[in-house]
């Protein structure tokens, strides 16, 4: 065990970008190109989907059939705002069922998400399945889903922007509220989506994505860690707090 602790190996990437300006930070930069798994951070374009789609809309509440689960937050009927927010797998195992293999192909084409690979299974592909996506990638797909440029309906995307909101001063997952750089500036709005697991090859990533408006400024941030050992839980959300304080976009 001593020995797989000295030769794991950890990757990370935080990026920066203030809209308006251009990306304005990249550190560590290690693994801002290395593609894999977007675990929880996929029920963004999930979401986008499915309400475009109309397999759901925002006031569907899905039951919850009393199986296992791994979180107690999961154990209700959730809409796909709670979902969201405490980070539900089995509601979006069944938007994937509703949408199909057809239609989860089309939107990751459209959507241009990672390397659009859905073919390993239709409700577990972005669970350390096929589909990859690198920090950069994420990052590009959330300046077109804050700059509308997304191929869906605009009421869609409205939607998944106000749903990714956060309580004032956290960052909630299916975990629980967690304290996020406390205290916000008075004029700060953070939206954000965390992400863990394995990736396609068995290592463990570690995400948090998000947006940041404070006043006429918005920066977008994609936070990411990645090791061939486990991590913290929160390992990206303590990469994303150091370095939106460090920024100053956050105190």
């Amino acid at each position: 065990m001593i020995l797989n602790a000295v030769l794991a190996v950890t990757q990370s990437c935080f990026l920066l970008y203030q809209v308006g300006v251009g990306e304005v930070r990249r550190n560590p930069s290690t693994s801002c190109r290395v593609r894999v798994s977007p675990q929880s951070t996929f029920k963004i374009p999930h979401a986008l989907a499915a309400l475009d789609a109309k397999v759901i809309d925002e006031s569907t509440s899905l039951n919850y059939d009393g199986h296992a689960v791994d979180f107690p937050a999961w154990g209700r009927d959730h809409t796909v705002a709670t979902a969201m927010r405490f980070s539900v797998v089995w509601f979006f195992q069944e938007i994937a069922r509703r949408l199909g293999v057809d239609r989860e192909r089309r939107y990751l084409e459209s959507f241009d998400y990672g390397n659009r690979d859905s073919s390993s299974g239709l409700t577990t592909f972005w669970l350390g399945g096929s589909l990859a996506i690198s920090a950069e990638e994420e990052l590009g797909f959330l300046k077109k889903l804050y700059a509308n440029q997304l191929k869906i309906a605009p009421q869609a995307a409205a939607a998944v922007r106000r749903i990714l909101v956060q309580p004032k001063g956290a960052i909630v997952n299916a975990t629980g509220e967690h304290p996020f750089a406390q205290p916000w500036p008075a004029d700060a709005v953070v939206s954000a989506k965390t992400g863990a697991g394995p990736t396609g090859d068995r290592r463990a990533v570690r995400w948090l994505v998000g947006h940041v408006q404070r006043g006429v400024g918005e920066w977008l941030f994609v936070s990411n860690v990645i090791s061939d050992d486990d991590l913290p839980p929160l390992a990206a959300v303590e990469q994303a707090e150091r370095a939106l304080i460090d920024a100053r976009v956050l105190r």
